[in-house]
């Protein structure tokens, strides 16, 4: 159970240090979908998501990977300019949608 606290706080430091905060701005209805299992590829009852996302926090690095994965958090090595890159799209992509 410590285990999993702390990889709480782990992702809670990830999520300051490295968090794309410009599309989690523009995103935050889907990141809240991810978060509490209500999108269409993985829907479960809330009581379920609570187990579901018990057991993620168990395994920190596959959470960062997903996380990554979706642009959630830059890769450790991303750079300043390679970050205004990745996000370039998203102000044409608000108005588009």
């Amino acid at each position: 159970m410590i285990e999993r606290v702390l990889n709480l706080v782990k992702l809670y430091q990830e999520l300051k240090s490295r968090g794309n905060w410009p599309l989690i701005r523009r995103s935050r209805k889907q990141l809240v979908e991810f978060i509490l299992c209500r999108g269409s590829l993985n829907r479960k009852n809330p009581l379920a998501g609570l187990f579901y996302w018990w057991g993620l926090l168990k395994g920190y690095d596959l959470l960062v990977w997903r996380l990554e994965t979706f642009g959630f958090l830059f890769l450790p090595e991303c750079t300043a300019d390679q970050k205004k890159q990745l996000n370039r799209l998203l102000p044409s992509m608000a108005q588009a949608g």
